[in-house]
């Protein structure tokens, strides 16, 4: 028995590589992503780790040099350890923490709110009422105070945290979506046809939601950067070595950066660092609609 496997065409590859490439902003976001990808794989295996057998307080805070370049050509930290080590070998955490987060955020946002608006009824008012609860709280605050408590490293714990209240807010715009399309013909014939409820909502109601949900997942990276960075800036989390928040911490309260030229780089280079990448996530977010939907291409 032969069990055919379906393939893609060469016409469809075609076609998809041409709305890619017609796409620049998407492109452009899309480069910057994958530098940021592969700095934080591919640049582990070429930029040495900072580990305290590479430290050199006699170099501490040492600005930008072409001396054995390019291993201090962002300077040095405050123990004298390259720069670029930190920045390198601080992006795969920032990462894994940022798409978790936002996947979560995702998840349960689209899951729950296309339940609420599908289903109807008590399981719409309860589903309803969470989002209208947790739209109402102090949310930052409690994360601050959560972040405080567990005081963990964990990607996976940091990541619940951070996307802990941020869903309800999408759930509630699928909602709104999802009345808005359960009523429309064809998902009436889909019914009449006998699609399960299953198939109707993952595979006709969600595909006219994806530009928004594809949006609101780099919008979420983008927030999940600052909102990560800031937790370690600001000393709410673990201080560990390799990270990017905690080069910004040690900068203001070791370098006086903020007052004395002493940590200017060790702020710079880090801020600089996130700016780009968050450029990368707004250029992608504002080539997504462009790339899911038929209607905003110009072939």
């Amino acid at each position: 028995m032969t069990i055919a496997i379906p393939t893609i065409s060469r016409r469809t590859i075609r076609k998809w590589e041409k709305i890619l490439l017609s796409n620049k902003v998407f492109m452009a976001g899309l480069v910057i992503f994958l530098i940021y990808v592969l700095m934080g794989t591919v640049g582990l295996l070429i930029v040495p780790p900072p580990l305290g057998k590479y430290a050199n307080p006699a170099i501490a805070f040492m600005p930008p040099s072409l001396k054995d370049f390019p291993l201090y050509i962002f300077g040095t930290d405050y123990e004298g350890i390259p720069l670029i080590s930190d920045i390198v070998w601080g992006t795969p955490f920032i990462l894994e923490v940022t798409a978790l987060a936002s996947v979560i955020t995702i998840g349960l946002g689209v899951i729950l709110g296309l339940l609420a608006g599908y289903i109807g009824g008590l399981t719409d008012k309860v589903l309803s009422a969470i989002f209208d609860i947790i739209l109402t709280l102090p949310t930052f605050p409690i994360i601050l105070i959560l972040a405080t408590m567990i005081h963990t490293n964990s990607p996976i714990i940091l990541a619940g945290i951070l996307s802990m209240f941020s869903w309800a807010g999408l759930a509630r715009s699928v909602r709104g979506f999802t009345y808005s399309l359960k009523n429309q013909g064809y998902i009436e014939v889909a019914r009449i046809l006998g699609f399960n409820t299953r198939k109707i909502i993952l595979g006709e109601m969600i595909y006219p939601m994806m530009p928004y949900i594809l949006v609101h997942l780099f919008q979420d990276m983008m927030f999940y950067v600052y909102g990560l960075v800031g937790l370690y800036a600001y000393g709410f989390l673990p201080l560990t070595t390799a990270n990017w928040g905690v080069v910004l911490n040690f900068a203001i309260s070791i370098g006086g950066a903020i007052y004395s030229p002493l940590g200017f780089w060790n702020l710079i280079i880090p801020l600089m660092t996130i700016i780009v990448y968050e450029v990368g996530l707004m250029f992608m977010a504002l080539g997504a609609d462009m790339l899911v939907n038929p209607r905003m291409r110009e072939f």
